[in-house]
């Protein structure tokens, strides 16, 4: 994955622009609910606890883990300060995925949401991503895997322009944010350079940040995950192409791999 975390420079811009993102989350849960009513779940990339809040919410016991400690921080305050969970039902762990080992952990369920796979740059990267879960999965547990399409790469711009992505409001910091990005395509790599520009003003105007976050993510195609699956451990994939968890195909919106470790 990227060798400095860029996530830890805006934790907060990413929180408040995500965490009302819940499309996925049924899902999830399905999947959840099917390997069991108990289920264990581990999420590699969890964030500020987007995924973990309303897993552990519906009574699932939930690891997650993140690279950025400043993400970690917004997660276990929300996961505190939830009296609908008790402290029992999750933990966070500070890791690199790729050198993940939780002492005698079996779960049933693992989960890399939301394109956070596209984080592994280099192919060692992905199938250490993926032995990791793998490792900590029980005989038959699940692998989801959430992805971009096959050509989310064409439709991205490969300008370097800056276009305004989000206005978001903090309402503890009192501050209106715009959030510009700037993309530039890579092909030869399957790569795509994302640079932030994060605007920050008061609403009096008396106080503006500026700052500027910068990463690659490595796109990965259809059949490329599939042949990465049945290297570290996971039987042939069932592909979704959306939440409700249609058969992946033209036009889908995502491309999800569902994987039973063997």
């Amino acid at each position: 994955m990227n060798p400095a975390n860029p996530y830890d420079a805006f934790a907060r811009i990413y929180d408040l622009q995500h965490r009302g993102f819940l499309d996925d989350v049924p899902m999830y849960l399905r999947l959840a609910r099917e390997a069991s009513p108990e289920a264990s779940i581990l999420e590699i990339g969890c964030g500020s606890g987007r995924l973990m809040i309303p897993l552990a919410e519906a009574g699932f016991r939930i690891v997650g883990v993140d690279e950025s400690s400043e993400m970690l921080r917004i997660a276990e305050q929300r996961l505190r300060t939830n009296r609908r969970i008790p402290a029992e039902r999750w933990s966070l762990v500070h890791a690199d995925a790729r050198a993940l080992r939780l002492d005698a952990s079996q779960f049933d369920v693992a989960i890399i949401a939301l394109n956070t796979f596209l984080h592994n740059l280099t192919r060692d990267d992905q199938l250490a991503t993926l032995r990791t879960a793998r490792a900590h999965l029980s005989t038959g547990g699940l692998l989801a895997v959430d992805l971009p399409p096959n050509d989310e790469m064409a439709y991205q711009p490969d300008d370097g322009v800056f276009r305004l992505e989000a206005t978001l409001i903090d309402p503890q910091a009192g501050t209106e944010i715009h959030k510009f990005v700037a993309s530039r395509i890579f092909w030869a790599g399957q790569e795509q350079e994302l640079t932030y520009r994060i605007e920050e003003r008061r609403a009096d105007d008396t106080t503006f940040t500026e700052q500027l976050v910068t990463f690659r993510l490595r796109h990965v195609f259809k059949h490329e995950m599939e042949l990465l699956l049945l290297q570290t451990g996971f039987a042939e994939p069932t592909w979704y192409g959306n939440y409700d968890l249609a058969p992946y195909g033209e036009g889908s919106p995502r491309m999800i791999a569902a994987a039973r470790a063997i």
